[in-house]
């Protein structure tokens, strides 16, 4: 299968992320300053990785089309919907078939399994992501040392300590073979053949948007006065508010009625206003949150994060947690979901 029709490519990278050093269920931090930017070639080299950004991204849509490059290339690769999985497994995938995959597993031979999105899967229940992935782990197990496995979600909704513990202990990655094979190893125990134990997955953030990939981007949605586009952001130091594909759309779709970028008022309180609000329908009919209540939350946050000089917000993650702003007690009439609905929303992203 060859690239989408509607497919721009923007040479996306991907930064690793780390936990705060504040005890295990601290949040993630980007290395920046000591990162190492990684490219699609070089992640899908990596046999265990997860990449984690905010909505809007467009990691969905580059996942995707990862998963169609390898096979393009002839390589057995699956895309597959992680809340489709417990479902029903052989209509999870959206990039090759579960014949296809039969086939790789018994085959035994290198494969590429991308799996979105932890997010998508917490949505009607929160142990869903762990069933899902004990229940990936099961078909996996005969392929597993050889299988690179990627995993896409939302920041806000991976759990640093109990999530990564999981995947590590469900996907344990084979290291370098015991001894070589020489013909008289059979099929059966090829498998055995390799170490395995558990590993620590690479944990990155899908990063924004640079100059050159906002003209790429421009380019590619064929906009003519790109160039006025590109200096109005110059002009009034706009670039955050053309990081992310979803962000660039409505920018370009305001330029065209307007032809201008607006004011750093403007600019600023339009991304507010799209930052509390829910992009995906499925998600905002699942989970529904007001937006009079949404911005009321998102200010009494803000207003305890600057009283408190705290940027940090405490998640539940499964363990004791102490670390940052207690949520519950900012916002004590809200109940559980109310609370983790607000904090999915893009405005509460570690990257803004």
């Amino acid at each position: 299968m060859g690239r989408a029709a509607n497919f721009i490519d923007l040479d996306r990278t991907f930064s690793d992320l780390k936990q705060h050093d504040l005890g295990d269920d601290s949040p993630l931090v980007r290395l920046f300053g000591e990162r190492h930017l990684l490219r699609w070639p070089a992640l899908l080299d990596e046999f265990r990785a997860i990449v984690l950004s905010e909505a809007g991204t467009g990691k969905t849509t580059e996942i995707r089309e990862a998963a169609r490059r390898l096979r393009s290339s002839g390589k057995p690769a699956f895309f597959v919907r992680i809340e489709h999985v417990l479902e029903d497994f052989e209509d999870s995938f959206e990039e090759g078939s579960f014949d296809e995959f039969t086939a790789w597993v018994q085959s035994g031979t290198e494969g590429w399994m991308l799996l979105d999105s932890i997010d998508e899967a917490r949505l009607r229940e929160p142990r869903d992501f762990e069933r899902a992935i004990r229940k990936l782990a099961r078909h996996l197990k005969p392929v597993i040392a050889r299988a690179h496995i990627l995993i896409t979600g939302r920041t806000s909704a991976w759990r640093p300590a109990t999530d990564l513990a999981l995947c590590s202990e469900q996907f344990p990655f084979a290291s370098e073979p015991v001894e070589e094979d020489d013909g008289r190893i059979g099929p059966e125990l090829k498998e055995n053949a390799f170490h395995v134990e558990p590993t620590t997955f690479r944990v990155m953030a899908l990063d924004d948007f640079g100059p050159a990939q906002i003209r790429t981007f421009l380019n590619g949605k064929q906009l003519a006065d790109a160039d006025d586009l590109m200096k109005a952001l110059e002009r009034h130091d706009a670039w955050s508010s053309a990081a992310r594909p979803q962000d660039l759309d409505e920018l370009i779709d305001f330029w065209r009625e307007h032809r201008r970028i607006g004011s750093r008022l403007e600019l600023m309180r339009s991304s507010i206003d799209r930052r509390l609000a829910e992009r995906d329908q499925d998600r905002a009919d699942a989970r529904p949150l007001a937006a009079a209540r949404a911005r009321t939350g998102a200010r009494i946050v803000a207003l305890a994060a600057t009283m408190a000089q705290q940027s940090a917000i405490r998640v539940p993650d499964g363990a004791q947690n102490n670390k940052g702003l207690p949520i519950k007690e900012i916002l004590p009439d809200w109940d559980d979901r109310e609370c983790s609905t607000l904090l999915d929303r893009p405005i509460f992203d570690n990257g803004i």
